[in-house]
């Protein structure tokens, strides 16, 4: 695509929508009371007839520490989007994505689901308007590929073995296996999965905040460690607790619920909370926000992943290109890998949903994505596909 960017380009329309992808199966984690699928849909469209596109995934009911920050609804976003964020953004230059931003926070406090939609929307516009894929953006490439963590969700032993094993076959060599419901079920099944799939796969027990008071917390863990897990993610709630957790664990801790913003990343900082930290673009409303929390955590030296609620291909290309750009996300990253119905490119890993938005499936090597090299988000969408799962 060649550059479109004109002296003056200005958002004319931005409009939320709702849609749902099918599932392969259930995926749940503790405390998720809804399945996964459903989406926001944000299209921002200039002057000049270019479109971007983004997206969230908005969960009621998963936040952080102690209720702190409020779930978001598929309802609220678009009411947000539509009712409040728009008016104020219509005529503004769609490349100026960090004034976007402070136009957005300066209008509500939280939502950062709902921000990083218009957030990643604007990004795709920036990205198409010269011709650049967002990656570039970002400052480039410092990895040429992707790796992936294949998410096994909350469900019984026999099937999470099976589920984690396919994966393994398909080529991801990381793992991330979900828990914080019954910590006994949840060292059997470390146990067998290292058993299984050899000692050369990383294994993430993500715990979702339920293994409760840090001194319980802490000999939970020490029981995953020597049925062979090789990090945990998010085992207690609230830094105080993650932090005793994490000064005894003899594993990496990451903390996810605990660090949305940088503001939350400067305090895990200050105060030893945890090994690593898990970025989402929603959590920090979008490529803006997610950079500050980033840059936190390379100067740290703190590895990070990408991670988030199993976006579409929309917000996984937002995802992939954030992890093509950034230093500090070496982690292998808890996100799908994104093809249409008929064209996974695997049995399990980083299989989610039986389609997709998109027209073709996003190219993989060993388990890993590889860069999307188009401008923008570098994905085309199939709108007979959208139009499809449009919730109406």
């Amino acid at each position: 695509m060649v550059a479109v960017s004109m002296p003056g380009m200005k958002i004319q329309s931005i409009d939320a929508s709702a849609f749902r992808l099918p599932n392969r199966r259930s995926f749940k984690w503790a405390g998720l009371n809804v399945e996964l699928g459903h989406f926001v849909l944000v299209r921002i469209k200039t002057d000049v007839g270019v479109i971007g596109y983004g997206e969230a995934t908005p969960l009621p009911d998963w936040g952080g520490d102690f209720g702190r920050r409020s779930g978001e609804t598929v309802a609220t976003v678009i009411g947000m989007i539509n009712d409040i964020f728009a008016p104020a953004l219509l005529g503004t230059d769609p490349a100026a994505v960090t004034r976007a931003r402070q136009i957005m926070d300066g209008l509500v406090v939280g939502n950062p689901y709902a921000k990083c939609a218009v957030d990643i929307a604007l990004h795709d516009l920036w990205g198409k308007s010269v011709g650049q894929p967002i990656y570039r953006l970002l400052g480039g490439k410092v990895r040429d590929a992707v790796p992936v963590a294949h998410m096994i969700g909350l469900m019984n032993e026999k099937d999470a073995t099976d589920e984690g094993i396919a994966a393994v076959n398909d080529g991801v060599r990381a793992l991330q296996v979900k828990g914080g419901v019954d910590s006994q079920r949840d060292i059997r099944l470390v146990r067998t999965l290292r058993r299984e799939v050899g000692a050369g796969v990383t294994l993430r027990l993500d715990a979702n905040q339920g293994y409760g008071h840090a001194k319980r917390a802490r000999t939970v863990v020490d029981q995953l460690v020597d049925a062979g897990v090789d990090m945990v993610e998010q085992p207690t709630v609230g830094l105080t607790y993650l932090a005793e957790v994490t000064a005894h664990a003899r594993v990496p801790i990451i903390a996810d619920e605990s660090c949305w913003d940088v503001a939350d990343a400067l305090e895990v900082v200050q105060r030893r909370a945890a090994d690593c930290i898990s970025i989402y673009l929603a959590k920090a409303g979008g490529f803006v926000g997610a950079r500050a929390v980033a840059a936190v955590a390379e100067a740290q030296r703190i590895p990070c992943d990408i991670n988030g609620s199993i976006e579409s291909a929309i917000g996984n290309a937002a995802n992939t290109h954030f992890v093509l750009a950034h230093p500090s996300v070496s982690l292998a990253s808890v996100i799908p890998i994104s093809a249409p119905s008929g064209a996974h490119p695997y049995v399990a890993a980083g299989r989610y949903y039986e389609d997709d938005v998109i027209s073709e499936a996003f190219a993989v090597k060993d388990g890993a994505i590889l860069p999307l090299d188009r401008p923008g988000l570098g994905i085309d969408i199939d709108e007979a596909r959208l139009a499809k799962y449009r919730c109406h």
